[in-house]
């Protein structure tokens, strides 16, 4: 349960070591959809909360497998921008327009949801949000039709917590 950013310990986090445990826990999800997941060599180390930002990872990775395209193919990366860390996963998928996008993050409700996220997706990326903006960052989705998409995610690169 994601509760407020006084009650758990921020800490430096070894981002690829936990994309790595996260992509194991999944290896059977991806076998069954052949799908491929790349990992970049370096990803930057930032500051979260460990069972949350492997949370996250779970979500972005999980749907990507689901929806990433046939078969999926995930590349994650990230990049520096100012005091914050940009983490992404692409994928290959059927993309979306940005009416679909603009629902994505949003707190779940009776909104009709397009036909390649399912409910349980919209729900898992309402709690990405929830937890990433605890933690001092933003979440994002750039999407094209037919496409694909990049789920994206910053947090602070320096522990500026006291």
């Amino acid at each position: 349960m994601v509760t407020s950013k006084e009650e758990v310990e921020v800490e430096l986090l070894d981002m690829r070591s936990i994309v790595l445990s996260v992509k194991q826990k999944l290896e059977p999800t991806r076998k069954k959809y052949y799908a491929s997941i790349t990992v970049a060599d370096t990803l930057p180390k930032a500051c979260g909360y460990l069972p949350w930002i492997e949370e996250v990872w779970m979500n972005y990775l999980s749907n990507g497998l689901k929806y990433g395209g046939t078969p999926p193919s995930l590349e994650i990366g990230a990049n520096l921008e100012g005091g914050m860390v940009k983490y992404w996963v692409k994928d290959q998928g059927d993309g979306m327009t940005q009416a679909e996008v603009s629902k994505l993050f949003t707190e779940a409700t009776t909104t009709q949801l397009d036909k390649h996220r399912s409910s349980e997706a919209h729900f898992g990326l309402t709690i990405v949000h929830r937890i990433v903006t605890k933690l001092g960052g933003e979440v994002g989705v750039e999407s094209e039709v037919e496409k694909g998409s990049r789920f994206w995610f910053t947090l602070p690169k320096n522990q500026n917590i006291t």
